[in-house]
């Protein structure tokens, strides 16, 4: 293939020109991300003082109450957000799960008393914002599949505080259901 001069200049000045711009965007992505990071860190710390008040409201003698015999227990509701989160980040992030050795036990999770559920709770949630914190930004920017659709992963820990959200609103009714009035509500 012959090339004329000018061609290879004008090609030339293109990448000349094109690369510091890439480098702009890059770095745009980087500070958009260093943005999310603090940003999910504030609204994550919330949730955790949130999800600890509504979750110390139940006695521990009500923490197996069920509304229905297939529903979650008021237990499970807070259980299952630490485990399929974790197993969700885990997953999508290629990292090891801290539950994996302690899910191993034969019911370990019913054996807890509701002071060592918090701390797990607490635990939790220290992981998700320390994985976060250290997770490369080109990591956060890659596409996963989720819900029919491909998200970045960023967004993933957004759907997953929402799974929470969820939980942590059925722990509330449960609270209601058992003649406790919920504490109010705690935004960010």
């Amino acid at each position: 293939m012959k090339i004329s001069r000018k061609k290879a200049l004008k090609s030339l000045l293109g990448t000349m020109v094109g690369i510091p711009v890439l480098a702009k965007a890059q770095d745009k992505t980087n500070k958009d991300l260093l943005g999310f990071k603090e940003e999910f860190s504030a609204a994550w710390k919330s949730s955790l003082d949130y999800t600890l008040k509504i979750f110390n409201q139940m006695p521990e003698d009500k923490f197996e109450f069920k509304y229905t015999p297939e529903s979650f227990s008021f237990r499970t509701q807070f259980v299952h957000c630490i485990t399929f989160t974790t197993a969700q980040i885990c997953g999508r992030l290629n990292i090891p799960n801290p539950y994996d050795e302690k899910e191993k036990q034969n019911g370990f999770w019913a054996k807890l008393s509701k002071t060592e559920l918090e701390n797990e709770l607490k635990g939790f949630y220290a992981w998700v914002e320390k994985t976060i914190l250290e997770t490369k930004p080109e990591k956060l920017t890659q596409l996963e599949n989720y819900a029919g659709d491909k998200i970045p992963v960023w967004r993933l820990f957004y759907a997953l505080e929402n799974h929470i959200i969820h939980h942590r609103g059925q722990a509330i009714c449960y609270l209601r259901l058992n003649g406790i009035t919920p504490i109010g509500y705690i935004g960010w």
